[in-house]
């Protein structure tokens, strides 16, 4: 069938053709495997359609199946696929039927990975959910589309995590706003506190996304609900939510008392992992204000504890903050060897958060040590990150550290045209960690190079600035040929 010209004969009359191949057992058992997306292993098969292995077998051998003897994976070929489901939504009785078994199998699926994901079996639990997110994705939707609370709650926390690990940020948001808006109105002991968590988690996805303004409405309105209803654990993670947004926004006030109660919450659960995770927002805290011995101790507890129970992922966190402590209190070395640790990790597991945190960091300690082309280095790769993924905050943060390299380079005029973009841009009056708000940054470089060039050649520099758009500066910096000498 896959061999078939399909330049010649449309795949309807090659799937025609050879469907008389089939025993009637297997035409059923075909039609019904049409709900999987993307692929999916012999068990999956199995439970969803009822097939036996020789079934299965029979149907690789007749083509209507692929296997992947690596894997061990089948996969139906996407055009026959889709005829296949178009002849089984002719039996409505029988489509719903395949549905509700795919559905109700990742769910299952997903509730057994989201305790693995905490733990020493993550990775594989992360590649395993990786290899069926389409058919995560399609048995989600199907509950989302039944309004299906109590199952929608087997998936929704791994489903964040894997997204937020990934750093699939626009995806993450519509992911989560499709179950705000399909829960608007349910109010059922169940629904509430489902829809205010996905509230949080879209929240979240938001504010990586230079949107933290709408952000923290949203979070706040999920822990308002939260408050109201008795689930501690989904509360916490609203109020990370929070925080974040709290933090980009400047609102400190409004972040310590976030990470207090997070921490409140959580030591009441008494679950190490939930612990662990609320610890990064209490470290940084202490970063913030400066308590840098503070700052050390819990970073110190959250990766003794992440290294305790296996979390790898959690373990790259308390990294970059002993770097941010240790770079603070003047010890570049020293904080360059946690971020080089945390990037080591973070490239291995491809926790993108952490490597393009850890790269911007590594940039910064090489700049200060005076080693340009290695502080340029990963800057760029940590520009890069930052773009694939929609990162609008630090891309424009990372627009100052680039003017940063090149008044080192004695090439101030780009510096200025890249100063004066920086601060038209609104992401600007977002904060750094331990830095303030970028804006005030790029005024302080830009004040002190106004002193230094010729009026005229100032003003020329801020005149072109003006017209600067971020998608050429971004082409500019990532093609060298472009980049300033």
């Amino acid at each position: 069938v896959r061999d078939a010209p399909e330049r010649h004969r449309s795949i309807h009359t090659v799937f025609d053709q050879s469907w008389s191949l089939l025993h009637p057992t297997e035409r059923e058992i075909f039609l019904h495997l049409s709900v999987f997306r993307g692929g999916f292993t012999r068990e999956a098969a199995q439970q969803v359609t009822g097939a036996s292995l020789q079934q299965l077998v029979g149907l690789v051998n007749k083509s209507f199946l692929s296997h992947d003897p690596n894997s061990g994976r089948l996969e139906i070929h996407e055009l026959l696929r889709q005829y296949a489901q178009e002849r089984l939504g002719n039996i409505p009785e029988a489509s719903l039927s395949a549905q509700e078994a795919h559905a109700a199998y990742y769910a299952e699926f997903m509730q057994e990975r989201w305790q693995q994901l905490k733990g020493k079996r993550q990775l594989l639990a992360l590649t395993e959910i990786e290899a069926n997110i389409e058919n995560v994705r399609a048995a989600w939707r199907y509950y989302i589309d039944q309004k299906n609370a109590p199952q929608m709650w087997k998936f929704i926390k791994g489903l964040w995590l894997v997204y937020w690990i990934r750093w699939w940020n626009h995806a993450g948001m519509e992911l989560f706003a499709e179950a705000v808006n399909a829960l608007q109105g349910v109010k059922d002991k169940e629904s509430a506190p489902l829809r205010a968590l996905a509230m949080a988690y879209q929240a979240y996805f938001m504010g990586w996304l230079g949107l933290s303004k709408q952000g923290y409405k949203l979070a706040e309105e999920g822990v308002a609900i939260l408050l109201q209803l008795n689930n501690p654990e989904a509360l916490v993670f609203a109020y990370d939510s929070l925080l974040l947004n709290a933090f980009f926004l400047s609102r400190y006030t409004e972040y310590v008392e976030a990470i207090n109660k997070m921490v409140k919450i959580s030591t009441e659960i008494g679950d190490k992992w939930l612990f662990a995770f609320t610890l990064f927002g209490a470290s940084l805290g202490a970063l913030n204000q400066e308590d840098y011995p503070e700052a050390r101790r819990l970073a110190e507890i959250n990766l003794n504890l992440n290294e305790e129970i296996g979390d790898v992922f959690g373990s790259t966190i308390p990294l970059i903050v002993l770097g941010h402590a240790a770079l603070a209190c003047g010890e570049p070395e020293k904080a360059k060897g946690f971020y080089l640790r945390c990037l080591k990790i973070s490239q291995e597991i491809r926790f993108h958060f952490a490597i393009q945190t850890s790269s911007k960091y590594l940039g910064k300690v090489a700049l200060s040590m005076g080693d340009i082309s290695e502080a340029e280095n990963y800057l760029l790769q940590s520009l890069i990150i930052s773009k694939e993924i929609g990162f609008v905050r630090d891309i424009i943060n990372l627009f100052y550290e680039f003017a940063r390299l090149w008044v080192a380079q004695d090439n101030s005029e780009p510096a200025v045209e890249l100063l004066v973009f920086v601060l038209q841009h609104p992401a600007s009056y977002e904060s750094r960690l331990l830095e303030g708000r970028i804006r005030d940054s790029a005024k302080d470089l830009l004040a002190e190079i106004e002193d230094e060039l010729p009026y005229e050649i100032f003003t020329k520099a801020v005149e072109r600035g003006q017209g600067l758009e971020l998608e050429g500066i971004y082409l500019d910096l990532v093609e060298p040929k472009h980049i300033p000498n």
